[in-house]
């Protein structure tokens, strides 16, 4: 215990800093802040807007070898998609437009080839609209799609003078890029709705305009400088921007958390009765916050530490995003802690008790001695009847968790995009033009493993049935391929004679497909996946590439990483607990129980939007089919560290209370009645934050944000207040195995 003793005295220390010089410490954070909006606003374009490529990965691979050896870029190509009932029926005024679009896209450095989409799929529909492929000469996909503002802007200028005419940029980079700007945006307004809330709940609680304010203060200056944070990351490491909507929602959401625990804490050792505090002489004042700090602070502390296990998880990931999400959640929570255990303490300081409560509207009871009477009186019951609460509450959270068992891993197809999106609105002139195909083609790379011919009289064979069998798919429309012949490297790509569908050596050759008008993103990437098992061709590579490969690529990354993630989370998190609570049995069951509200959120998440029962009250139009399978990896990756929260709260104060008097029942009335008012505000706050997200415009954040809230209120308001007492009730003196009673 030697360490849990070390913290206690740095957290006492600390907050004796903090009250004795109130005035450096704020005004060190107003330093930090106001350089923290400085930061944004000066350097945010280092963070990089789209999904890039999986290093690694096979389609990163054919990415590569497409541009390198066939000069295909389709990873770092866009689509032009317009319409104009002129330009539609007159095609040598069409001709006369592409011609100054053409011109006008090379101008942009990046720009390397322009084909029309006629070249690449026959018989589109003329009278709904046309379409260009811009290719671009970039690094890498990610590199790509930091072109498309320059691209648009450009095109913009072009049909200034053409306010009849409808466009669009879309394809693959164009909706990583334009979906990651659109959570920026969203992840404002799901802010804008989260606050009022919680400000509401915690007027509530308080009673009192200022108190209540202090946590959603503390909220935002945590997001403020949580965001410079990784602004500065990305200046060492590709940073994405959806980094900014998970710490939008946690420095929301821990920042109030965790500066209620201390608050709530300080106000009750100020025995204060709904608000109506006695006048305190500034001695008495100061023991409470730093007893406060001794109690609470280490509390948030531990809890900070666990939530940061949870975001160092992902940052392993090879994903970009997913290291986002990881580095912009671990700059939240670090935030989060350092605010509420030195701005929150310097605040107090300066604000007297009764200042705190003005303008009093507590009203009889609402204070904190009639709240823990009622939850003390919950607590009497439990312990008298652990059974029913074990398997009332134990029924319920698995009958909420059943449905996870039948997830389907996948991405929603683009009808779940916000339709406002420039590149959703350009898949559906694709669409309507019956080439929206176009946008996601695949890629099939024949090698040869020795370095010769691929094509020969031996192989001729196998090559025409694989080209058949992918001709006659369902999924496909038309094929391109080399002419299947002993003169085959003569035959040049049919779009244009600088890009081939023979490698020079002749050790490789491409097949193009486009996917037919209707085929689901879902059924392409069975596709090529089937593709490479298609022909068994001794001493041949068949791989595949393009968007759907991509995303196979992505579901593999990231359910690869599910295992290293909660063996790491599970590893950090249980050792945290034994060091701060010292009883093994107590600190397994903490693991478990968390387990059990991971399982809750997600399965309601499967429930709700793959299953489609209540999605219309998010405004998604029917059921997904499919879960992201970022999704379940990001709720237990930071639900873990979160629910972590209220369980240590708990079952730190029955440690406390059971170690001065042996009595294991007595320790669970009277740490339910001490927390379970502030363990339930605080989740009902996180809960309104996670939801306010729920009800984003964007599928997965929908899906995170819904998890999340369930998850933390089932945490808060079953496992912690219901189905743990009851099993520590049940376990007894073994809760605090090998920890002795400490004499009167």
């Amino acid at each position: 215990m030697s360490s849990l003793t070390r913290a206690e005295k740095a957290l006492t220390k600390l907050g004796e800093f903090c009250w004795d010089r109130p005035w450096p410490v704020l005004g060190g954070w107003l330093i930090a802040a106001i350089a923290s909006a400085f930061l944004i606003g000066a350097f945010s374009d280092r963070m990089v807007s789209g999904a890039g490529s999986i290093a690694g990965s096979q389609s990163e691979r054919i990415d590569a070898e497409l541009a390198d050896t066939f000069g295909v870029r389709d990873s770092q190509a866009l689509v032009f998609t317009y319409s104009d009932p002129e330009l539609n029926l007159d095609e040598d005024a069409r001709y006369e437009f592409l011609g100054e679009i053409e011109d006008g896209l090379f101008e942009i450095p990046a720009v390397e080839t322009v084909l029309l989409a006629s070249d690449l799929v026959e018989q589109p529909r003329d009278d709904k609209g046309h379409a260009l492929i811009i290719a671009l000469a970039t690094e890498d996909a990610l590199a790509a799609e930091q072109q498309l503002p320059i691209i648009r802007e450009a095109i913009g200028a072009m049909l200034q003078d053409r306010p009849q005419l409808e466009w669009a940029i879309t394809g693959r980079g164009a909706i990583s890029y334009d979906l990651a700007i659109f959570s920026n945006e969203d992840s404002v307004n799901s802010e804008l709705r989260a606050l009022p809330l919680a400000l509401l709940v915690l007027l509530y609680a308080f009673g009192a305009v200022l108190a209540a304010s202090l946590p959603v203060i503390l909220a935002i200056t945590a997001r403020t400088t949580a965001f410079a944070a990784i602004v500065i990351f990305a200046g060492f490491f590709e940073i994405s921007t959806v980094a900014q909507a998970i710490v939008t929602m946690l420095a929301l959401a821990l920042g109030i958390d965790y500066s209620l625990f201390v608050y709530h804490r300080y106000r009750q050792l100020l025995n204060d009765e709904g608000g109506c505090e006695p006048d305190q002489i500034d001695r008495q004042r100061r023991e409470a916050l730093v007893e406060t700090m001794r109690q609470s602070g280490v509390v948030v502390l531990y809890s900070g530490v666990a939530v940061a296990i949870g975001m160092t998880s992902l940052v392993i990931t090879p994903m970009m995003e997913m290291r986002s999400i990881g580095f912009g959640g671990l700059a939240a929570v670090v935030l989060s802690v350092a605010v509420a255990l030195t701005m929150l303490p310097a605040l107090l300081s300066l604000i007297g008790a009764r200042a705190l409560d003005w303008p009093n509207r507590a009203k009889p009871g609402r204070g904190y001695t009639v709240n823990s009477a009622r939850w003390s009186s919950w607590g009497r019951f439990v312990v008298r009847h652990p059974w029913l609460a074990i398997s009332s509450s134990l029924a319920l959270v698995l009958l909420m968790a059943t449905p996870s068992i039948y997830t389907q891993s996948g991405f929603p197809d683009d009808e779940f995009f916000p339709s406002e999106l420039e590149s959703v609105r350009g898949v559906q002139m694709l669409e309507d033009m019956e080439i929206k195909g176009l946008s996601a083609p695949v890629f099939v790379v024949i090698s040869r493993e020795d370095g010769g011919q691929v094509i020969t009289p031996q192989s001729l064979p196998k090559l025409r049935e694989l080209k058949e069998a992918i001709e006659t798919d369902p999924r496909i429309a038309e094929v391109s391929t080399p002419r299947l012949s002993s003169r085959a490297s003569l035959m040049p790509f049919p779009m244009s004679g600088t890009r081939n569908l023979i490698s020079e050596g002749e050790d490789k050759i491409l097949f193009r497909a486009i996917p037919q008008t209707d085929t689901s993103l879902f059924a392409l990437r069975g596709l090529v996946r089937e593709i490479p098992t298609w022909i068994d061709l001794p001493g041949h590579t068949i791989e595949t590439g393009g968007q759907a490969q991509f995303l196979n690529d992505f579901d593999d990354g990231v359910t690869g990483s599910y295992a290293p993630v909660v063996i790491m989370v599970l590893a950090a998190t249980g050792l945290a607990l034994l060091l701060m609570l010292g009883a093994p049995l107590a600190s397994l069951k903490a693991l478990i129980l968390n387990l059990l509200s991971v399982g809750a959120g997600y399965g309601m998440v499967v429930f709700v939007f793959q299953f489609g029962y209540g999605a219309e009250l998010f405004g998604v139009s029917g059921p997904t089919e499919l879960i992201p399978s970022s999704v379940p990896v990001v709720i237990f990756a930071v639900l873990f560290g979160l629910s972590m929260d209220y369980e240590i709260f708990l079952v730190s104060r029955m440690k406390d209370i059971y170690l001065s008097c042996g009595d294991n029942e007595r320790s669970i009335v009277e740490a339910l009645g001490d927390t379970g008012s502030v363990i339930s505000s605080a989740a009902l706050i996180m809960a309104l934050v996670f939801g306010a997200f729920a009800f984003s415009q964007i599928v997965i954040v929908q899906m995170i944000g819904l998890g999340l809230a369930i998850a933390i209120l089932v945490d808060a308001l079953i496992i912690r207040t219901v189905l743990g007492p009851s099993l520590m009730m049940i376990a007894g003196k073994w809760n605090w195995w090998p920890l002795r009673v400490m004499p009167d």
